[in-house]
C-alpha cells in the first residue's frame, strides 16, 4: 500500500525519470535523432548540458537543419551547416564515435565529407553513411581510412564520383554500398574478407571490360541502376561469391555474366527499368542463333535478358517486372530454344500495379516445363 502511494506522489510531482537514466541509455535513445536535435537537449536542464558531447551517434541531416535557419540562399545554409558540423566534431572532447552519418541531398564542398570520415576514422566509428553530392571534384579517401580495423558498415552514395583504390583493406567491413563511384574494376572487394552485403548503385564503367566481384563470404548482391549510357559495352561482371543466397538487379540493359556457379542461391529480383530498343545496341548471340534481319536488335536484346536470367538457374524464389515477361514474350522461339533451367524454382513472383494481368501461355509453359509445382504470385 505504502508502495503504491509513493508511486503516485511521484507521479503527481512530474518526476524527471529519464534524466535519471545513465548515459549509455540516453545515447540509444537519442540515435533516433539527428544531430541537430540531440544538441538542442543541453538547454532540457544541467544534467543534459553535455549529455551531446559524449554521444556516439552523430547524425547530420541537412533538411532538418536547414529547416530551423532562416535564410533564403542555400549557400549560406550550407556555410552554417558546415560550421555547426565542425563545431559539434571539436566539442566532443574525443569520445568514440559509432556512427557517424550525413544526409544532404544537393553539392556540397568534398572537404567537408573528407573531414567526417577522417574523424570516424580517427574516433574508431562502426558505421560510416554518407549520402550526398560533390560538384569540385570527385572524393578522394583519406589513407588512414584504409586498413581501418572498426568498420562495419560502410555507405558511400556520392553524386558527382568517389576515387576508389585499388584496394580498401577493411577487415571488419560486412555491409558496403557504394554509389557514383567512377570506372574501378571490382577487385577491392576482395580486400574485405569479412564482406556479406553488397550493394553498387548509379555507377560508371564505361572504360572497364571486365568487373570483378570476389567476396568468399558474400551472402546479399545488390546492382542497382545499370544503366546502358553508363556500362562500356561488352563489359562483363566476373562474380565468385559461392555463399550468396540473394540478388537484386535493377537496370535498363541486361548484365553480360561470366561463367558462374551461384549453386546457394535462394531469392533473385530482377527489374528491368523502362527500356527501350536502340540502334547501336550491341547484343551478343551464338554462331547458330536465329535472328530476323527485321527485328535484329529487339531480339538481340530479348537474348541477353534471357542469357542473364539463365545464370540464376539454382533460384527458389524468382521476381520479375512485367516488362520482362513483356520482352521474354516476344521471343518464343528463343524460349522454345533455350529450355528452363529453373529446376529449383519453386515461386515466381510478378511485380506489377495492376490486378489484371495474364500471364502469357508461352512463358508461363517456359518456367513450368522445369518445374511443375511452381506458384505463381502477383
Amino acid at each position: 500500500m505504502e508502495s503504491r502511494t509513493r508511486k503516485r506522489s511521484s507521479l503527481n510531482n512530474n518526476e524527471d525519470r529519464i534524466s535519471t537514466l545513465p548515459n549509455v541509455l540516453l545515447h540509444r535513445i537519442l540515435s533516433f535523432v539527428d544531430a541537430v536535435q540531440v544538441v538542442q537537449t543541453c538547454v532540457l536542464s544541467k544534467r543534459w548540458m553535455n549529455v551531446w558531447k559524449s554521444h556516439p551517434y552523430l547524425d547530420f541531416n541537412f533538411e532538418t537543419f536547414s529547416s530551423l535557419i532562416n535564410s533564403d540562399y542555400y549557400e549560406d545554409e550550407m556555410v552554417n551547416f558546415t560550421d555547426f558540423v565542425n563545431q559539434v566534431l571539436v566539442r566532443r572532447n574525443n569520445f568514440k564515435a559509432i556512427k557517424i552519418s550525413l544526409d544532404l541531398c544537393g553539392h556540397t564542398r568534398y572537404s567537408l565529407v573528407e573531414s567526417l570520415i577522417y574523424y570516424a576514422v580517427k574516433h574508431h566509428a562502426e558505421e560510416i553513411c554518407i549520402d550526398t553530392a560533390c560538384r569540385d571534384v570527385p572524393i578522394v579517401l583519406p589513407r588512414c581510412f584504409f586498413n581501418c580495423e572498426s568498420l562495419r558498415s560502410l555507405k558511400l552514395r556520392i553524386d558527382g564520383g568517389i576515387a576508389l583504390p585499388k584496394s580498401l583493406g577493411l577487415p571488419s567491413l560486412k555491409t558496403l554500398h557504394l554509389g557514383g563511384a567512377q570506372n574501378f574494376d571490382g577487385k577491392i572487394f576482395s580486400s574485405c574478407p569479412n564482406l556479406e552485403n553488397l550493394k553498387i548503385e548509379d555507377i560508371c564503367l564505361n572504360t572497364i571490360e571486365n568487373f570483378n566481384i570476389h567476396a568468399l563470404n558474400l551472402k546479399s548482391l545488390e546492382i542497382l541502376n545499370w544503366r546502358y549510357s553508363r556500362i562500356k559495352t561488352g563489359c562483363k561482371v566476373m562474380l565468385f561469391a559461392p555463399k550468396l543466397t540473394s540478388f537484386k538487379f535493377d537496370g535498363n540493359t541486361p548484365l553480360f555474366w561470366s561463367e558462374v556457379n551461384l549453386t546457394s542461391l535462394d531469392d533473385v529480383n530482377v527489374v528491368l527499368q523502362r527500356y527501350y530498343y536502340r540502334h547501336d545496341y550491341q547484343f551478343y548471340v551464338d554462331e547458330d542463333e536465329y535472328i530476323s534481319g527485321e527485328d535484329e536488335t529487339k531480339q538481340g536484346f530479348c537474348l541477353d535478358l534471357l542469357k542473364m536470367l539463365h545464370q540464376f538457374c539454382s533460384a527458389k524464389s524468382l521476381t520479375l517486372s512485367m516488362n520482362i515477361i513483356e520482352v521474354l514474350s516476344k521471343v518464343p522461339a528463343a524460349l522454345n530454344k533455350h529450355p528452363s533451367p529453373f529446376s529449383n524454382l519453386k515461386y515466381l513472383k510478378l511485380k506489377t500495379d495492376h490486378k489484371d494481368v495474364t500471364l502469357p501461355a508461352h512463358v508461363l509453359n517456359y518456367f513450368l516445363s522445369s518445374s511443375s509445382l511452381l506458384k505463381v504470385c502477383f
